[in-house]
């Protein structure tokens, strides 16, 4: 029959039918049922049950059923009956409990003692099964108890209930103790939930036993013992939902002394049920010995919050132990009017421990403090909020304070707000928000890098020794335009921006957007550069307008003193997964030594070390630069250069640089690639029309001339020594009108002459002769061409031979870069004296480094040449003399220039004298030898000589001829056996005459 009760019961025909049918067979004893079939609910989703059972009459009746059912659909049921169903047809299971609620208090009243079993291998709830189900109801014939209930559950959970019954005087109500023991509670949460996304998650065994009651207002778990992720927790909780005449509350009392509190969190959120938001009223209360909360500990935690529609009160709020981390805080808000107070102090040994308590509230503020030296001493913290009247009746004034006092720096900030009293009394969040808000921040430090890493700029900016300050304030509300302004001062430092931000988005908007005017007075960029403090370039004053729009910056009419020179133009760099930079900058002058060094990532590094990033990859886009000045490696410079540095995201290239040099133009191109074995260079320089004295390095320089050149140069390794030691390369100098200083040829006509006149005693004395001789004048060379080649870092010259007027010049040598040492060779030989087979030779050798050349001149051939010419020409004259000839005349040093006029005061017969180099029709003692004519004007080392009377010698004697000495190193003695006889008058000198013979005292007859 229909047991669903009459329209006049609470409830009345919205109840669930029940309906019970069975063949009874009875005696005046008892009675048997056969085929008991019992249905609850509607026909097309009723929970169906068959079995049988027997009923015994008399002073103590008593119904016995046993039911069992293959499988019961808890999904289809439940989903009609009170449950909600998750968007899938299953109900989610965290439902059952009010739905067996209204299945105890829906049971019909039995007339008599009953005792009914109730077994079911499956039901399906939630999706999932719940295996081997048995239960056992009892009545005595006023309510029924479940006396036991027994499943299992997804998540290998074994689920007990027992004396459940309904309660007194509280309508669809039950109470029973509850016993879960759940190996994998992950799961289990899982399928509570009826959905993937849950807030608990654990693998660690959980096990709950309680007193649960259930009403239709919510349910409570009394005496509860709980071991959850490993700890130990007992208390009580009470969730109450949400009804007409009340709003829902959560209470929360809880001890013990190891508690997780996120995973405690979500098991109540999860036992709870979905919760779509906050709870209108809560309590907790928590003493926990150890606590863990994002992988922190908290040791001890001690709190006391209440929260309420009329006021929020955070009784005591009291963590940790003076050695570790303190935290105490107390406060009071009244919602209702809007008013009320938070203290919270914390102390700290470290500031290292303080961040990794800051870090679940406040990730962004704790991986800025993160970035300061951890170990450096001890932390205090405060902060203060208080709501009180504001202006506006409608508003409320709001200031909170946070003041940091570390020993590397101390900070202040303060945010006031003024939002609406109705958003303050209803926790309002959004227009909360939307109030207007002004925060001022100011922060000292005594180490100006402590304060660059707060605010991030650690990585561009470094400071100088001492202290550094910020001060900054940010008005505006929330998704609304920001108004802005901050300084930084310190030492070395000076900098301030003024402009407007908005860094979030809105309306649809897809980026962010700020402008900002900057102004750098003074500021060190050597971390940004990648260069050490030391290096000039690295310390800049910079004026722009920065704009930044999503991950897009630009700088705007950029004004910037780099390294004493100016700099102009504009950057637009993208910020995203793949950078890029566009850009035009002007410059008074630029050094291109560093500006290289720095794109390859050589800057800041010593040469042994390995390559930084540099500018070689990660980027794309060019800049185009132009510079009134270029400096160049050595001393040279450009007048003007220009140029652009491109990357294709692989490579960097300084394409097209151009620019004038000694009235010339200089053309370079550049490639920097990174491959497996480092850095791979490629470089072409080019120079057309420069004049030869422009080209210089360090001491070192061209002489005057027109120059021209062609280079390649290829290198490739991972540091700055490995690329100059690998450099390799070729290429060709053509130089036109080509004047040598230090390499005079008439350095021969002194030498022969200083050797013939005696003066050239040794090599000693032959050298002081020379070495003036040859400053005295330049080498003029009308055109040369000299090939070089690089390899493995050293610049070799071969044996290349200059052919100038009077001489010939062999240059040789090279430059190794690596040790910096110079090695030049330059043989200098006479093509006016001498043969082809045998010329004066002097050779030339500078060593050393560029900065301080070692200078020497070897004249070890020259001295052989004029020993043997002298030899060579003592031996004629000796001949000539066996021959009873004359003598023959001195050789000339050099051939004589053109006849020149003579001048006043001279001899007019002079004109009337033959050349010395015709011979003489005979013997004339009327006659001196003429003496030979030299091409150049005589040096000072040899002085000139007042001309002399003229004496004609005696004819020789045969028999008795009179020798003079020769000069040396040969002697030549009298013939054997020769009388000497005291001349009368000088003798007839056998020797060349001297270009400028000292002057002597005339003898006198």
């Amino acid at each position: 029959r229909d047991a669903g009760g009459t329209p006049g019961q609470r409830g009345g025909s919205d109840m669930p039918s029940w309906r019970i049918a069975a063949k009874i067979k009875s005696d005046y004893s008892a009675a048997r049922l056969d085929q008991v079939e019992v249905s609850y609910g509607a026909e097309d989703r009723a929970l169906k049950l068959a079995g049988n059972g027997d009923l015994r009459f008399g002073t103590s009746p008593l119904l016995r059923a046993s039911l069992a059912a293959r499988q019961l659909d808890g999904d289809r049921f439940a989903a009609k009956d009170g449950g909600k169903d998750s968007g899938n047809g299953n109900v989610e299971p965290v439902r059952v409990l009010p739905a067996m609620r209204a299945v105890l208090s829906g049971l019909p009243q039995s007339p008599i003692p009953a005792q009914v079993e109730l077994t079911s291998e499956q039901v399906m709830l939630g999706g999932r099964p719940l295996q081997d189900i048995s239960a056992e109801l009892q009545s005595d014939a006023k309510s029924w108890t479940v006396r036991r209930l027994e499943f299992r559950a997804p998540g290998s959970t074994r689920v007990s209930m027992s004396g459940a019954s309904a309660q007194a005087g509280v309508a669809n109500s039950f109470k029973t103790a509850l016993n879960i023991e759940s190996s994998d509670p992950d799961t289990l949460m899982t399928w509570l939930q009826g959905r993937g996304d849950i807030a608990y998650r654990s693998q660690k065994p959980l096990r709950l036993r309680g007193d649960v009651t259930v009403s239709p207002s919510g349910f409570s778990i009394d005496a509860m013992k709980a071991e959850i992720e490993g700890g130990a927790l007992e208390g009580r909780i009470a969730v109450a939902h949400r009804e007409a005449t009340s709003g829902s509350k959560v209470e929360a009392q809880l001890k013990a002394e190891r508690l997780d509190l996120d995973a405690t969190a979500a098991f109540i959120r999860s036992l709870a049920g979905p919760q779509a938001e906050w709870p209108d009223e809560a309590q907790l209360s928590l003493d926990v010995g150890r606590a863990i909360s994002s992988g922190q500990e908290l040791r001890p935690l001690l709190a006391k919050i209440a929260y309420s529609p009329k006021s929020i009160v955070l009784e005591r709020v009291k963590i940790g132990q003076p050695d570790n981390v303190t935290l105490d805080g107390s406060g009071n808000f009244d919602r209702a009017n809007s008013t009320g107070k938070l203290a919270v102090d914390a102390t700290a040994a470290s500031l290292a421990r303080l961040t990794a308590v800051v870090q679940p509230f406040a990730p962004a503020l704790a991986a800025r403090l993160g970035v300061l030296r951890a170990d450096a001493g001890p932390v205090r913290a405060k902060l203060a909020l208080d709501l009180g009247k504001g202006k506006a009746a409608d508003h409320v004034s709001a200031r909170a304070t946070l003041d940091l006092d570390t020993p590397q720096l101390k900070g202040n900030t303060v945010i006031a707000a003024t939002p609406p009293v109705a958003a303050i009394r209803v926790l309002d969040f959004d227009a909360i928000r939307r109030s207007d808000v002004t925060a001022e921040a100011k922060v000292s430090a005594g180490e100006g890098n402590a304060l660059l890493a707060l605010l991030g700029l650690d990585h561009a900016v470094a400071a100088g020794a001492g202290s550094t300050q910020f001060e900054g304030i940010v008005t505006g509300a929330w998704l609304a335009p920001l108004q802005l302004k901050a300084r930084l001062w310190g030492a070395g430092l000076d900098a301030d921006a003024e402009g407007t931000a908005e860094p979030w988005t809105k309306d649809g908007a897809s980026e962010s957007k700020s402008s900002v005017s900057l102004r750098v007075r003074s500021a060190d960029i050597s971390p940004l550069l990648n260069l050490k403090s030391a290096d000039p370039v690295a310390n800049i004053r910079l004026s722009s307008k920065l704009t930044l729009a999503g991950d897009k910056l630009t700088f705007d009419d950029l004004d910037s003193i780099v390294a004493g020179s100016r700099l102009r133009g504009r950057l637009a760099l993208t910020l995203g997964d793949q950078k890029s930079v566009d850009g035009e900058v002007g410059l008074d002058q630029i050094s291109l030594a560093p500006i290289f060094a720095a794109a390859i990532g050589a800057a800041g590094h010593d040469a042994t070390e390995p390559l930084g990033l540099g500018l070689t990859s990660a980027w794309r886009g060019k800049v185009t630069f132009e510079a009134l000045h270029g400096l160049l490696p050595g001393g040279a410079e450009l007048q003007p250069v220009s140029g652009t540095i491109r990357s294709d995201g692989q490579s960097l290239t300084f394409d097209g640089i151009k620019g004038k040099i000694g009235g010339g133009e200089a053309s370079a191109s550049i490639d920097a690639r990174q491959g497996v074995n480092g850095l791979a260079l490629n470089a072409h320089v080019q120079l057309s029309g420069v004049d030869a004295s422009a080209l210089r390095y360090r001491s070192l320089a061209m002489p005057k001339g027109r120059a021209a050149m062609q280079m390649t140069l290829l290198t490739q390794g991972r540091s700055a020594s490995a690329l100059i030691g690998a450099l390799s390369g070729s290429g060709a100098v053509t130089l036109d009108g080509l004047n040598l200083p230090g390499l005079d040829p008439r350095a021969f006509d002194v030498a022969i002459r200083a050797s013939d006149s005696g003066q050239a005693t040794d090599d000693t004395r032959l050298r002081q002769i020379v070495e003036p001789a040859l400053a005295a004048g330049p080498l003029s060379v009308a055109s040369a061409q000299i090939p070089f080649n690089i390899r493995d870092g050293r610049i070799r010259v071969g044996a290349t031979t200059l052919a100038a007027s009077g001489a010939n010049v062999i240059l040789s040598g090279g430059y190794d870069i690596p040790a910096d040492q110079a090695d030049m060779r330059a043989a200098l030989a006479s093509t006016q004296v001498g043969t082809a087979n045998s010329r004066p030779e002097i050779q030339l050798l500078a060593v050393g480094t560029p900065d301080g050349l070692s200078r020497s001149i070897d004249i070890a051939a020259l001295s052989s040449w004029l020993a043997v010419r002298a030899i060579d020409r003592e031996t004629k004259r000796l001949d000539a003399i066996e021959r009873g000839e004359p003598a023959p005349p001195p050789t000339p040093a050099a051939l004589p220039p053109p006849a020149a006029p003579a001048p006043d005061g001279s001899n007019s017969n002079s004109a009337g004298v033959p050349s010395a180099n015709l011979p003489a029709p005979g013997p004339d003692p009327r006659r001196v030898p003429p003496k030979p004519k030299i091409v150049a004007p005589r040096p000072p080392a040899v002085p000139p000589v007042a001309a002399a009377p003229v004496i004609a010698p005696p004819a020789p004697v045969v028999s008795q001829p009179q020798l003079a000495p020769l000069p040396p190193p040969i002697e030549v003695k009298p013939v054997p056996g020769a009388a000497r006889s005291r001349p009368l008058r000088p003798p007839l000198s056998l020797t060349p005459q001297v270009a400028n013979p000292p002057p002597r005292p005339a003898v006198q007859n």
